[in-house]
């Protein structure tokens, strides 16, 4: 027996669909001069019949986070996801301890209350939908999916319909249970790749939207934000040239990229005309996208400066934890170490470095550290009797007071060339409502994008160069577009757009 989700509710006759398509990551900096060169007409034909402007994401501007946002229509301080993580020990570079969020983390959602309405519904690909489940319509799940997945899509017999080619991400993202940060397919192949699974996703969407009934019908394409992350240096120069070919002094890879675009926007226009004239079509993206950060700042080297953080002394002549630090922080013999070992052997290092910092903070005497959220997003947590956690409601002077001058002092902080290191600095309770604040750390800061935030205390100085693992990162303002058939407004543009009202 189907147990697809049913109602009882009757369909008014002749509703409009509604069709949204996420372009994660995309952002106007390069979609608008792709438009304007005509490699994405059928983006700039709906910018023209509609309205549109950037969209402020969330804070972190991050996919799990922005995009929880959009399914449930909540601010994290109520679903409480900011990170891929769920646990304790969720707030980690590293990516491992506890499990990855998913959709067993949400209790309403976006297509169950439109399901509970009689609307039929089609999810294609849109983040956090793993593992699939029962709506009024399908589910094929996104990123995060596990790559032997049993449950990625609903109903079961839907999986016949796909075409062998279909990836839900690329294969080299997850492993088991952790996300991979390095050893990238060279870059020839992995445009191949990312070309690969915008295709089949886009003729996937094509053959449920051409067999399927539906009401509302959402895709996302993750497929912008690898380009944008793995490629972004090509994108600038690309975009730096005044060409509107895409074989103009373009090396082989950049005009991969190119053609890239050009059939992420010819299947966009499939999608629109499948919707039909009378469909409400809204583009979207959960973040936007710059260049990777130059710059690392050492917060717990901070806070130590502060006297806010303190480190225990060697325990003994053979300390490694000690000692990784201690190395860390000389100067010139760092400088050597850099020179001479593999990148690779440095990535490593860094790595047991973070883990030592960690292991010589004094928590006896320590009153605040450092909690990484995302890469220029990070936390503060406070570590004084009295301090807001799960369950515990009282504060005190001490706690407030630090909370206080931690946020002064962040505020005064500069950079090499005399630029602010911190764009925001912010209780999490000003930032964030609902249930689940108590869970966030205690002070946000929320960095110049050209800094990346350390853990660790092995810094020789409170900012160091730092030399990205792939050329682009997210940024605050993602790209709206809104096209309504009996709307009066045709290429208007819309300003202070949050992603939390779409």
């Amino acid at each position: 027996m189907d147990d697809r989700i049913t109602s009882e509710r009757p369909e008014q006759a002749g509703a409009d669909k509604v069709l949204v398509i996420g372009l994660d990551g995309a952002t106007f900096d390069v979609i608008a001069p792709l438009t304007e060169r005509g490699i994405m007409p059928n983006l700039r034909g709906l910018m023209e019949k509609g309205s549109w402007g950037r969209l402020s994401s969330t804070i972190p501007p991050f996919t799990a986070t922005a995009w929880s946002s959009f399914i449930t229509g909540q601010n994290p301080g109520k679903h409480g996801i900011l990170s891929f993580r769920n646990g304790r020990d969720r707030f980690n570079y590293d990516m491992q301890g506890s499990g990855f969020v998913d959709a067993t983390c949400f209790d309403e959602t976006l297509w169950r209350i439109m399901s509970a309405w009689g609307k039929r519904i089609g999810v294609v690909n849109v983040p956090l939908t793993y593992p699939a489940h029962p709506i009024n319509g399908f589910m094929i799940t996104g990123m995060l999916t596990p790559l032997e997945a049993e449950k990625a899509i609903y109903p079961t017999p839907l999986a016949r319909r796909l075409d062998q080619d279909y990836a839900f991400d690329l294969d080299f993202i997850r492993r088991n249970e952790s996300l991979q940060v390095d050893s990238f397919p060279p870059k020839a192949d992995l445009i191949g790749q990312i070309r690969d699974m915008s295709r089949a996703r886009s003729q996937t969407c094509v053959r449920f939207l051409q067999n399927e009934p539906w009401d509302f019908f959402m895709v996302v394409f993750t497929s912008t934000d690898r380009v944008q992350h793995f490629f972004w240096d090509d994108l600038e120069e690309i975009l730096d040239r005044d060409t509107a070919t895409s074989g103009t002094h373009l090396s082989a890879v950049q005009r991969s990229i190119y053609e890239y675009f050009r059939e992420l926007d010819q299947g966009i226009g499939r999608l629109v005309d499948l919707a039909g004239p009378s469909a409400t079509v809204l583009v979207m993206s959960d973040h936007g996208f710059g260049p990777a950060p130059t710059h690392r700042f050492y917060l717990n080297i901070w806070l130590e400066q502060l006297g806010i953080l303190h480190t225990r002394s060697s325990h003994a002549v053979l300390d490694p934890e000690y000692w990784r630090v201690a190395i860390g922080r000389h100067k010139r013999l760092k400088a050597v170490l850099r020179r001479l070992l593999p990148q690779r052997t440095q990535d490593k290092a860094s790595s047991t470095v973070r883990s030592a910092s960690q292991g010589i903070i004094d928590w006896s005497r320590t009153r605040a550290y450092f909690v990484p959220l995302y890469f220029h997003v990070c936390g503060i947590d406070i570590n004084v009797a009295g301090a807001r956690r799960e369950g515990i409601v009282e504060t005190n002077g001490e706690y407030e007071a630090l909370r206080d001058q931690i946020i002064q002092e962040a505020e005064q902080l500069k950079g090499p060339e005399g630029d602010p290191i911190v764009d925001m600095a912010a209780r999490r309770e000003t930032l964030y409502e609902g249930p689940r604040v108590t869970e966030f750390p205690d002070v946000i800061l929320v960095l110049d994008p050209d800094y990346v935030g350390a853990s660790s205390l092995a810094g020789t100085s409170l900012v160091e160069y730092h030399s990205p693992g792939r050329p682009g990162e997210h940024r605050q303002d993602g790209i709206f577009i809104a096209v309504q058939p009996f709307a009066p407004s045709r290429g208007h543009e819309i300003a202070n757009l949050s992603l939390i009202d779409v």
